[in-house]
């Protein structure tokens, strides 16, 4: 019955995807049957394929996205195959008896699936019931489903992954060390494509944070922070478990694609939550070789020294941006592991010396990074002003929590945005969109800027991607409806999520004229777009945006023609709904996001949510220092990946992200079932 509700779920959102619904319906129905042929591939292909498996921008889709087919598909093959063993082996479904704290983290893992359920349910209430559109919005009963999904997902993966653990733990947790190494690749090369065709690979001071494939941050948030402080651990994995020497040089060019990765968001808790967990690897790593090496010791030490310098230095270069001492601590750790490589070459390893000169590599990226530009220094001189800001945001999403009902078990899932841009003064959306009909079988995008707020204008788009053709202006002409006065912006930019390149505009002044309807048709202004070098190739969005407070307009038969007459658009009469449309915000995202992980448990699950899953945690935590102790090769890295979530949760949301969440839950559930009998050697 799972396998079949999971197969129905899947063939039913596939066969409505906006753009390939045969393609999308065919690729979803061959998983399915490969994952009931072989399931253990699941522990792989999800965590390789979550980070690139969404196409938002491109569908217009908020609440549903192509890596739930791949979850469906899983779980429906995973299932069957469930099934059809236990038919034929009725044995197969005799297993030894859990240990006491296996139970104890299946019975916390229950409850807090049953907290979500409760959660989901008040969501939907507090949206004013159920209804549902492909193309619902964070303000809606959908968002609520949006939420929870992640949790649902990692509920119905629960037996599968047991199935698995149980069946091979050293060839399961293989997989999935493979999965994220393999995700993280795509992650890292999407980011240096990012940084290259954009600002320029190595232009530092611009303003521009990537984002990769994380089309959530759309409305801002920091879901490529916590991916990558939960990847990281596992770009050192490959690393440690590397045999060979061609094994060691792709983990080595892994990790060097993570540090740049990590480098260039520019974010303080990507930097605290990748660092932390990473040195904390490093040091409980050379504490066991100098427990077990005595011979080594010397070269340990000098090697720690050296390390320490290069951290000291590191934030020398980020805090006195790159003054004499911090240039002074560098060039000498620099030095110091130039001559270690020189001296040890030849007596010691080839690992060691590999090791030596990839540190020296991973140095001098940072350095470059940090102290090659002034984006990354101007961040760092406004902390004081963000965390004072961020406590003020922080304090406001705790006055959500009305009612003693409340805080017991939350405002419901996925109402935060709601509550936050209604409750919260100058906590407002920067705009708002919707499909409306306007007449029998047309329709029309209603698009508004913000109600009362004038300095959030112009900050919330309707945006289409669009190919770019270089060699003249672009041109744009729609039909418009208006109550009043209102001042649209029509732009087509080089861009990738939030920020652009160049762009070419056009700002028009549109009035009433009695409420009917009007043709407005403009040639946009600006420098020549670039559609970049075949190799290195540049999106388009044009983006539409309503500049004066309290205005709204009715949009349709949208045109764009780009230089060659050559009509860009598609769905610009919005027949198939928003299909192709997605809403992007700029510089306000404070209704969309509370900015750290237990208070978005804390607002939408209540504090029993919370402390449940606090509890689930340090399960977690404690079932694998237990396993890292009887050299269980897979936790330290697992233990690293769940604290650099937790400690990027600390300043930024986390769960507002289905495939972040969905992804936290799958890694704790496997620190949770690991058995403490079975050592998984690298």
């Amino acid at each position: 019955m799972l396998s079949l509700t999971c197969l129905a779920g899947g063939l039913f959102v596939a066969s409505h995807h906006p753009l390939w619904p045969v393609a999308v319906t065919s690729s979803f129905v061959i998983w399915t049957l490969v994952a009931a042929r072989r399931p253990e591939l699941g522990l792989l292909v999800l965590p390789a394929t979550l980070p690139i498996l969404s196409f938002s921008p491109w569908t217009g889709w908020l609440i549903f996205d192509e890596f739930d087919l791949v979850v469906l598909g899983t779980l429906a093959g995973g299932f069957a195959r469930l099934a059809f063993e236990r038919a034929d082996s009725p044995s197969a479904a005799m297993t030894p008896p859990a240990p006491r704290s296996v139970k104890a983290s299946a019975f916390l893992a229950a409850a807090f699936l049953g907290l979500g359920l409760v959660a989901l349910w008040r969501g939907v209430a507090d949206a004013g019931g159920w209804s549902f559109s492909w193309f619902d919005g964070y303000a809606d009963a959908a968002n609520s489903l949006r939420l929870s999904k992640s949790l649902l997902s990692a509920a119905a993966l629960w037996p599968l992954l047991t199935h698995e653990l149980r069946r091979s733990p050293a060839v399961a947790v293989r997989r999935l060390a493979l999965g994220m190494q393999v995700g993280l690749t795509w992650v890292s090369m999407v980011l240096l494509w990012e940084r290259a065709a954009y600002p320029g690979l190595l232009d530092f001071s611009s303003r521009y944070r990537t984002t990769a494939t994380f089309w959530e941050m759309h409305v801002g948030g920091a879901a490529i922070d916590a991916y990558l402080a939960m990847a990281a651990p596992f770009a050192a994995c490959a690393l440690v478990w590397a045999r060979s020497r061609r094994a060691w040089a792709a983990a080595a060019a892994l990790a060097l694609l993570t540090g740049h990765a990590c480098l260039t968001t520019f974010s303080r808790g990507a930097y605290l939550g990748v660092a932390v967990p990473l040195l904390l690897l490093g040091g409980a790593w050379w504490l066991r070789r100098l427990g077990s090496h005595p011979r080594s010791a010397a070269f340990a030490a000098a090697w720690s020294i050296s390390f320490a310098l290069g951290a000291a230095g590191l934030l020398s270069v980020a805090f006195l941006s790159l003054g004499y001492a911090g240039a002074a601590i560098v060039l000498l750790t620099s030095s110091s592991l130039i001559l270690a490589v020189r001296w040890h070459a030849r007596s010691l390893p080839w690992r060691r010396a590999a090791a030596m000169a990839l540190t020296l590599a991973l140095i001098t990226e940072a350095v470059a990074v940090i102290g090659g530009g002034s984006f990354m220094r101007s961040r760092l001189d406004a902390s004081n002003g963000d965390l004072s800001a961020r406590i003020a945001h922080w304090r406001h999403g705790i006055d959500l929590l009305k009612s003693p009902t409340d805080w017991l078990i939350g405002i419901g899932s996925g109402r935060l945005p709601a509550h936050y841009s209604r409750e919260v003064p100058r906590g407002e959306f920067s705009g708002a969109l919707a499909r409306v009909t306007v007449a029998p079988n047309r329709y029309a995008a209603r698009l508004s800027g913000p109600a009362k707020d004038a300095d959030l204008a112009g900050f919330f788009s309707l945006t289409q991607r669009v190919s770019l053709r270089a060699g003249g202006a672009y041109r744009a002409s729609f039909w418009v409806r208006t109550q009043g006065p209102v001042d649209l912006a029509i732009d087509v930019c080089e861009q990738h999520l939030l920020y652009w390149r160049n762009c070419q505009g056009a700002l028009l002044a549109i009035g009433p004229r009695d409420g009917s309807w009007q043709a407005i048709s403009a040639s946009l202004s600006g420098p020549d777009l670039d559609p970049g070098p075949w190799y290195l190739p540049r999106l388009g969005v044009l983006s539409v945006s309503v500049r004066s407070v309290g205005s709204v307009v009715e949009l349709t038969s949208v045109n764009l023609s780009a230089p060659g007459r050559t009509e860009l658009l598609r769905n610009g009469d919005f027949s198939t709904d928003l299909a192709q449309w997605l809403p992007t915000a700029q510089a306000h995202f404070l209704p969309w996001h509370i900015d750290n992980l237990y208070l978005e448990l804390l607002i939408e699950h209540g504090a029993v949510g919370l402390l449940t899953f606090v509890l689930l945690l340090a399960f977690a935590f404690s079932n694998l220092l237990a396993l890292a102790q009887r050299q269980m090769a897979i936790a330290p890295f697992l233990a690293a990946s769940l604290l650099g979530a937790l400690l990027v949760g600390s300043v930024s949301s986390v769960l507002d992200a289905p495939r972040i969440s969905i992804l936290l839950l799958l890694l704790i559930a496997s620190s949770l079932q690991l058995r403490r009998g079975s050592v998984c050697a690298r």
